[in-house]
């Protein structure tokens, strides 16, 4: 049986007399200390049980009587309304006890805006301004691809 030792962060004159002694620290694992495969997730990433809605905070909302587009971009979200400019970025704070999302916006000192949705699918919930203001939100649904 061939025993082996590797480690990158001893000197060479260690690893050299460790291979002429021939020690070998490796055991075998425990039974129980073997890898499980993960749990299969009922849908599959970014996507409902249908496969057609996002799943993910993403798409065109309609927000009181406004809209905007939502789109993932690395660890945040940018927000573009329509009755605006530029965009504004929001990050995922938390989920409630009772099992609602929220995403907040950076405070630039006028406080800071919200949305919470109501479902794990993102498609209805409020958006509360950071003048206290209270919207509707709901995901508007995707014209069909040809």
């Amino acid at each position: 049986m061939q025993k082996t030792f590797s480690c990158f962060f001893l000197p060479k004159k260690t690893l050299l007399f460790i291979a002429a002694c021939g020690i070998s620290y490796a055991q075998a694992l425990p039974e129980s200390d073997a890898i499980r495969p993960v749990p299969v997730l009922s849908s599959p990433q970014g996507f409902s049980e249908t496969g057609t809605t996002p799943s993910e905070f993403e798409g065109r909302y309609k927000v009181g009587n406004t809209t905007c587009t939502v789109v993932p971009n690395k660890m945040a979200f940018e927000i573009k309304w329509v009755k605006g400019h530029g965009v504004m970025h929001f990050f995922f704070e938390k989920i409630t006890p009772d099992g609602k999302s929220i995403f907040v916006s950076k405070d630039f000192g006028k406080g800071r805006d919200r949305f919470i949705f109501d479902d794990n699918l993102y498609n209805f919930g409020l958006f509360i301004r950071a003048d206290r203001k209270v919207f509707k939100v709901e995901r508007l649904k995707s014209p069909a691809k040809n």
